[in-house]
């Protein structure tokens, strides 16, 4: 193998493992949420916001949830204790589901990136994410999809 060729080939590899283990860990926090939908409303617990290990609550950074009403499931967000950020997961530019991915969801079609309120962070997206309308009570979070 010429010199020219293995660094080539070593890349390749390198670039290989670099995404394929991002792939891995962005896919390991996805946590879809139990959900209940009425007249256009998603009813989802603010509990759903916190998970237990050994006994100890820590909170998620967002959960997802899917109804049969979209082809996409919906991103949420919690930004703070009294405001939610509900995305629809489809990417603006070519119609691809987004990968969630800490703060950000991506697109692996072509990777755009959205930021967590739904904003074009890079392209070759141009328009921001479908944003749902968002209410709460003491116990559940409402997406509102109509």
């Amino acid at each position: 193998m010429e010199r020219k060729e293995f660094i080539v080939k070593c890349g390749q590899f390198c670039l290989g493992g670099i995404l394929g283990g991002s792939l891995f860990t962005s896919c390991a926090g996805n946590y879809y949420a139990a959900t209940t939908l009425e007249n256009n409303l998603i009813r989802i617990k603010k509990t759903e916001f916190i998970e237990y290990k050994d006994g100890k609550p820590i909170p998620r950074n967002q959960i997802l949830v899917r109804t049969e009403k979209l082809n996409f499931p919906i991103c949420i967000y919690q930004l703070n204790e009294n405001t939610y950020s509900a995305l629809l997961m489809a990417c603006t530019h070519n119609s691809c589901e987004l990968n969630p991915s800490g703060d950000f969801l991506i697109c692996p079609c072509h990777g755009s990136e959205f930021d967590k309120i739904g904003k074009v962070q890079n392209p070759p997206a141009e328009i921001d994410l479908k944003t749902f309308k968002t209410t709460f009570d003491h116990e559940f979070l409402y997406v509102h999809l109509s």
